[in-house]
């Protein structure tokens, strides 16, 4: 049976240590994390839904978002949510982002977050210990511990831009690792090209922001 392209993601290794991680991570979850809430919804602007154990229902203002849950928005409208620790998750139009893991208190402390498709910014909290804290696509693994950043899922690339701090941005195929400086983006395929870090012109760094910036 094919699987869709969530399940792809998440069926993708980051570590040969991931199993482990995640079995010490299980032990080791703080009360909000053992409930399964990751956040709540700070922001709304049209409409989103949320995906929950096969089940899809509307976003309101307060609500909670579990691990495991879905966010997706149609178009022209966006997400804001604001994780127990502070950081914020910010879903753009047309856009799907999955809470796979959200632990920020463990003593492994994780975050992973799949973008199924269109675009999403973080803005991690500075103040949170993070061992591991990630944004992945099916091309690009985008990892931080407190920055300011934005990613991108096309059918045929990933684009990650920082707009503050630094990002590592780890090719899925093995083309290598490049870390970006603010107000740098890479493009990243699923081809087997070595990655290149460059300032955004001044039109794409704008537009792309715009997206997940409420009006």
């Amino acid at each position: 049976m094919a699987l869709t392209k969530r399940e792809f993601l998440l069926t993708l290794p980051l570590a040969a240590v991931a199993g482990p991680v995640l079995f010490s991570l299980a032990r080791s979850r703080p009360a909000s994390a053992q409930d399964g809430v990751a956040g709540r919804i700070s922001r709304l602007s049209g409409t989103a839904t949320v995906v929950r154990q096969g089940a899809e229902s509307p976003l309101a203002i307060d609500q909670a978002i579990n691990i495991a849950d879905t966010v997706r928005t149609a178009a022209d409208s966006r997400a804001e949510v604001t994780f127990t620790d502070g950081s914020i998750l910010t879903v753009g139009p047309s856009s799907e982002v999955a809470v796979s893991f959200f632990a920020p208190e463990a003593s492994e402390s994780t975050a992973l977050l799949d973008l199924v498709s269109g675009i999403a910014r973080m803005t991690v909290n500075k103040a949170t210990a993070w061992g591991r804290f990630e944004v992945r696509t099916t091309t690009a693994v985008a990892s931080v511990r407190g920055t300011d950043y934005l990613v991108e899922a096309l059918p045929e690339k990933s684009s990650v831009f920082v707009a503050e701090g630094r990002v590592a941005v780890s090719s899925r195929v093995g083309a290598g690792t490049v870390v970006l400086r603010e107000g740098q983006g890479v493009d990243v395929t699923g081809e087997y090209v070595y990655l290149v870090a460059k300032f955004w012109g001044e039109k794409r760094r704008i537009e792309a922001l715009a997206r997940v910036t409420f009006p």
